[in-house]
């Protein structure tokens, strides 16, 4: 297994297309913490607050959740890039039986996915301190600051590992590509909107993207409202919730741990599928 691991690193890191994915990943952590401790550097200007605006934290959210498409992407590759080069056959020759050439990446693709998560947050820390001019408060106490990074890097692994196992089911280079994006930018955002009242609205957390986002924003957001609104946060009201949802990710009302055991369940099954894809299909 250790050879095989090993092996993965050297596909992985002797190709451009695991750091060609991670400059989007820095260029949208930096831009994202920029943009918010420009927007609490101009807020102090305008009116001092008795209390710091941690929007750190929501740019934290923010930028992890549109990254984290990337690190699906590069994951999903891990197959289907083998399968359209055609050295699919000698992987799994040379790693039989196939479950362990499938184990082998998904221990190599997690520590790329811990890289994508860790690379996210320090840019997107960076950008928020180069915002504000150096002022640490905007992200909060140090265990809120942790704690979202903690959870950023979290989710951005957990996303990679989701790719690899759809990369096997799919074994297309293409549809790896393409029905990511298309289901996270396009299905799911319609499906939300149809939810939106309706009798099984409840179902919208459970979503694959909603709670892929809400294990950052659905502990962003509570910890961003508690810091602003302090002892009298319990009395604030959902619209501002709801609002911060809307444009960070996540559900209102929504634990960020039962977003994660969702997520956590979407990509256990998807890697199960990729498994038994792997099984039954003809590589010669």
């Amino acid at each position: 297994m250790v050879a095989l691991v090993k092996a993965e690193f050297r596909k992985i890191f002797t190709t451009s297309l695991w750091w060609a994915l991670l400059v989007p990943v820095v260029l949208l952590g930096f831009g994202a913490g920029w943009l918010g401790g420009s927007i609490v550097a101009l807020i102090d200007s305008v009116e001092k607050l008795d209390r710091a605006v941690p929007l750190g934290l929501l740019s934290v959210s923010m930028s992890t959740n549109f990254s984290t498409i990337f690190a699906a992407l590069f994951g999903a590759m891990a197959f289907a890039g083998e399968y359209r080069n055609r050295s699919i056959t000698t992987t799994f020759l040379t790693g039989n039986p196939r479950g362990a050439v499938l184990a082998a990446k998904l221990l190599a693709y997690s520590g790329i996915g811990l890289i994508y998560g860790l690379t996210n947050v320090l840019f997107a820390s960076l950008g928020g301190l180069l915002g504000t001019g150096l002022d640490f408060g905007s992200f909060g106490s140090p265990a809120d600051w942790l704690s979202v990074g903690a959870a950023g890097v979290l989710a951005m692994m957990l996303w990679t590992l989701l790719g690899v196992g759809f990369g096997a089911l799919v074994a297309s280079a293409v549809l790896a590509i393409i029905l990511p994006l298309v289901y996270k930018f396009a299905v799911e955002f319609i499906l939300s909107l149809i939810l939106i009242g309706s009798p099984v609205s409840g179902i919208s957390p459970y979503l694959p993207g909603t709670a892929g986002n809400g294990i950052v924003a659905n502990m962003a957001v509570p910890l961003f409202v508690a810091a602003v609104a302090g002892p009298d946060e319990p009395d604030t009201p959902r619209a501002v919730f709801e609002f911060l949802h809307l444009f960070f990710g996540g559900s209102y009302g929504h634990p960020w741990w039962a977003s994660l055991l969702t997520f956590v369940g979407y990509t256990a099954v998807f890697i199960a599928g990729g498994w038994l894809a792997s099984r039954r299909r003809d590589i010669t």
